[in-house]
């Protein structure tokens, strides 16, 4: 497991580090590959934070029962509303991260939408 984080880090510092050059050389607009490292950006974000939707959807549908039965159902429909977005918010963070050099392509899930700051 530890060479397998291993490589991946290193695989995500080599695309960082690589990313302007290589846009640069195979870039005919004028956005001189900025819509590449949005979507590296965004897909990291949405990759490493999309636990978050767990503990915000539990709480978003804890706080709206009045009786602590709705709160407890709230918490365990929150609970499963969250891992199905976690789910979405990875899986499009990485896919973003895969597909990051595609031109004129944007992120599959904006994060300026959610609620993760």
């Amino acid at each position: 497991m530890k060479k397998l984080i291993a490589v991946v880090s290193m695989f995500v510092v080599a695309t960082v580090f690589s990313l302007p050059a290589f846009a640069d050389a195979g870039s005919t607009g004028s956005n001189n590959g900025a819509d590449q490292v949005k979507n590296v950006k965004v897909g990291s974000r949405n990759a490493s934070t999309g636990w978050v939707e767990v503990l915000d959807n539990t709480h978003a549908e804890a706080a709206k029962g009045k009786t602590t039965g709705e709160q407890l159902t709230g918490v365990v429909a929150g609970g499963a509303i969250g891992v199905r977005r976690t789910i979405h918010r990875v899986g499009a963070g990485a896919i973003d991260l895969l597909t990051f050099w595609i031109p004129k392509k944007q992120p599959l899930i904006n994060p300026e939408k959610a609620r993760l700051e």
